[in-house]
This record gives structure tokens, C-alpha cells and sequence, in this order.
């Protein structure tokens, strides 16, 4: 398969697992930004992701979106390369406007092939992102490649749980039994299932370590809904 038609199987499977609508797509992950990285989220990058980062190293984000987050590590470490990787169309048709030390790259999230030299990155992060992916080995490996010894990645997905506990959150007390609560929606929250539900924290934990990094931590978040991993290559 060419990188031009493996990008766009690429971009059509995420459109699909966001159901279908860019725009309400984008507007969701946009939004949620500063939830997700509030002052508690940047204590712990700040002890456990960016403990070998020298002034220089690079720093990649994987479906970067927009650039958020690109954009507030270009910011923090100014003499460093911010590098976001994103292959959604309706996420590249309109990003921010970064600082100079930061750029958003369009490659397969699915296989990247960026030309980011090897052992250059300090930290990688990959937010959400994993679940979205028909299969997470190729870019595990390439982030493996950039990454510095000491270098770390860290990885925030969603995670396997209880049907119970995925269909109580979406549909309080007996929400989900009620006549306006229709088929399609009922349809939706079950594809949605399956899709969030692709793999245990230690599914994540083996396929890292499978690889060759070291396991540094991985704690739940969310009440086990989600899991935040860290892991260093040796």
C-alpha cells in the first residue's frame, strides 16, 4: 500500500470511530483540552514524562489535533522542536497558529514515517489516541526510535470496562430503558462500546514492553475508566 492511500485508510477508519461527523469531532476534542491538561496533569508530566528533557531535545505529540498541545509545549520549552503528528482532515483544515519552535506534520498515525531523527525526542505523548487505531504497533516503534535513551513516552486512553459501568455512565439511572431514547442512539453507545473497550491497561503495558521500553507507571483514571501510562526506553 503507498503512504498516500494508507493515510487516507487511515482517515476514513478514525472519521468512522468519531460516527461519521467532523465537525462534532472536532468541537468534542477542542473543548476538552483544557480538562484534560489541567494544573494536576502538567505536576505530572513535570515529574514523570520530562525527567531527562535537555534544553534542545524534541518533543513529539501524536494526534496532536488542532495543535494544543503542541502549542503549550512550544511555549514551555522554547528551545525545542514541538513536533504534532495528525492525519484527520477536518483537524488539519484549521490549526492554530503555532510559534516558531512548533509544526504539525501530516503523516499515518497507523505507520508514521516522519522524518524525525532517531534517538532526538525527550518526550512523546499519545492522548487518546491508541483506541482510535486499527493496530498501535508501528507507531509504538517509530516513537520508540525517536526517543533518547532515558527518553519517555506517555500514553492517556480509554479503557476496558464493565458494559454496566460504560451504559450507567452514558445513561443515568434508567435513562437508557425510556421511549426517547431511541434506536440510533442505543446503536451508537454500543459501537462506541466496542470501540473503547480494544484493550486492558496491560494490553498497553505488554506492547510497550514488547518493544523494548521499560514500564515506569500506569495508574487508573476516571474510576477505572481510563489509564495513564508512562514508559522509557533503555
Amino acid at each position: 500500500m503507498s503512504q498516500i492511500a494508507s493515510i487516507q485508510a487511515t482517515q476514513e477508519s478514525i472519521l468512522k470511530h468519531h460516527g461519521g461527523d467532523a465537525q462534532i469531532a472536532r468541537e468534542r476534542i477542542t473543548q476538552n483540552f483544557e480538562r484534560r491538561h489541567d494544573d494536576d496533569f502538567w505536576r505530572f508530566w513535570d515529574e514523570h514524562v520530562a525527567v531527562s528533557y535537555q534544553a534542545g531535545d524534541a518533543i513529539v505529540d501524536l494526534g496532536a489535533g488542532i495543535g494544543q498541545f503542541v502549542d503549550v509545549c512550544a511555549q514551555r520549552y522554547p528551545q525545542s522542536q514541538v513536533m504534532g503528528i495528525e492525519v484527520a482532515p477536518y483537524m488539519l483544515a484549521d490549526p492554530l497558529v503555532l510559534p516558531s519552535n512548533g509544526r504539525i506534520i501530516v503523516d499515518d498515525l497507523n505507520e508514521p514515517r516522519a522524518d524525525i531523527a532517531p534517538n532526538s525526542v525527550a518526550m512523546v505523548m499519545a492522548n487518546m489516541l491508541v483506541h482510535e487505531l486499527i493496530q498501535p504497533i508501528k507507531m509504538f516503534k517509530a516513537a520508540h526510535e525517536w526517543l533518547k535513551i532515558g527518553g519517555r513516552m506517555c500514553v492517556i486512553d480509554v479503557v476496558r470496562q464493565p458494559l454496566q459501568d460504560y451504559l450507567q455512565r452514558r445513561y443515568p439511572d434508567t435513562q437508557m430503558w425510556r421511549d426517547d431514547t431511541t434506536r440510533a442512539d442505543l446503536e451508537d453507545a454500543f459501537e462506541h462500546f466496542l470501540e473503547h473497550n480494544r484493550y486492558h491497561p496491560e494490553d498497553i503495558v505488554f506492547m510497550l514492553e514488547s518493544d523494548g521500553f521499560k514500564l515506569i507507571s500506569c495508574e487508573p483514571l476516571r474510576n477505572g475508566g481510563q489509564t495513564r501510562i508512562v514508559v522509557e526506553k533503555i
